[in-house]
């Protein structure tokens, strides 16, 4: 019979994800917008009484708010496994819950909210009852449950005159076979170890994100090198690129350069990504962590290609938090 899932821990997850998602929606929606005059004008609005300089200060705000945004998935993602009982997803949401609410209170009463209610997810996955939940559904559970240790095994036997008289043992084959015979009851034959489901999940995931990333980016770098003087012009000729550029201070040529390292970049982190995945899939120690360290490296390089990247950023994400599961590295301990 499972455990109940203490109000707690739900309430906790349920205040994570939907903040989470709350945040990816409008985080998301800014950076698609971002080169509008109407978030140009807000941020220098808000910029501009502080002494800033908006020119200076507004290409590191999208790389703050570009960071934002993989914390606000990687929040959603926290709080889904967490209401599951996973560890290391409590204590991600945990610290992510926390910066927010230090973040959010340093912007002074605006947001005092959000920082109050970042705060109380921290305590609620870390109030008694949460933890005592955590512990048992991760097989540790705490003496304060009132649980003794016991030792469970057959009643010592009492010589009791008058009761009945003791019969004697059942009859054993395996006490009257051939030694050969006798042996192969002795020794059972070891079937083969499983893949769990979440180590396979997580090299699914990987194994097409990676696919998906190397022939997208592979078809995009072929045509950038193939076709540099082309895409160039378009780049001169199309009003909506222009701004574009104009906005982000670059000229044509150099929009394109830096589009050919981008993807170059892609294609060797998902090629990595492939290999990696291969790697766990045979069940080694090192092949869990290629797969975890390409992951993290996948995360961050896709949020340099947001908003296009915010799925690989996603399945990176699940793709940890399926291999940091308890029954993953057991597997891969195995060996």
């Amino acid at each position: 019979m499972s455990t109940p899932r203490p109000r707690s821990v739900t309430l906790a997850c349920v205040y994570g994800g939907l903040g989470g998602l709350l945040a990816v929606v409008a985080l998301f929606e800014m950076l698609q917008n971002w080169g509008s005059i109407e978030v140009q004008e807000a941020l220098r609005s808000g910029l501009e009484p502080l002494g800033a300089d908006p020119d200076a200060l507004l290409p590191t705000i999208r790389w703050v708010v570009m960071a934002l945004l993989v914390g606000a998935i990687a929040a959603t993602v926290f709080s889904f496994y967490a209401a599951k009982g996973h560890q290391a997803s409590r204590i991600g949401l945990s610290v992510l819950a926390g910066l927010g609410a230090v973040t959010f209170l340093s912007t002074g009463v605006a947001g005092l909210l959000p920082a109050i209610l970042g705060s109380l997810i921290v305590y609620l996955l870390w109030s008694a009852p949460a933890r005592q939940w955590f512990a048992v559904v991760n097989g540790r559970t705490p003496l304060s449950l009132g649980t003794t240790p016991s030792v469970t095994g057959p009643a010592p036997h009492r010589a009791d005159p008058s009761g009945p008289v003791a019969q004697p043992p059942a009859y054993d084959p395996a006490q009257h076979a051939q030694p050969g015979q006798a042996q192969a009851h002795a020794l059972p034959v070891a079937g083969p170890v499983g893949r769990p489901r979440p180590v396979s999940l997580a090299l699914w995931i990987a194994g097409l994100g990676s696919l998906f990333g190397a022939l997208g980016s592979g078809l995009v770098l072929l045509a950038l090198v193939a076709l540099r003087d082309e895409v160039t012009k378009t780049y001169r000729e199309n009003e909506l690129l222009q701004n574009q550029l104009e906005s982000a201070g670059m000229t044509a040529g150099q929009m394109v350069t830096l589009g050919t390292w981008l993807f170059g970049g892609w294609l060797v982190v998902s090629l990595l990504g492939l290999a990696a995945t291969a790697w766990a899939a045979t069940g080694q120690r090192f092949g869990w962590w290629a797969l975890v360290v390409v992951s993290v490296v996948t995360a961050g390089f896709a949020a340099l290609g947001l908003p296009v990247g915010l799925l690989w950023i996603l399945g990176a994400i699940i793709v940890i938090v399926q291999m940091s599961r308890p029954e993953s590295k057991a597997w891969f301990d195995r060996a």
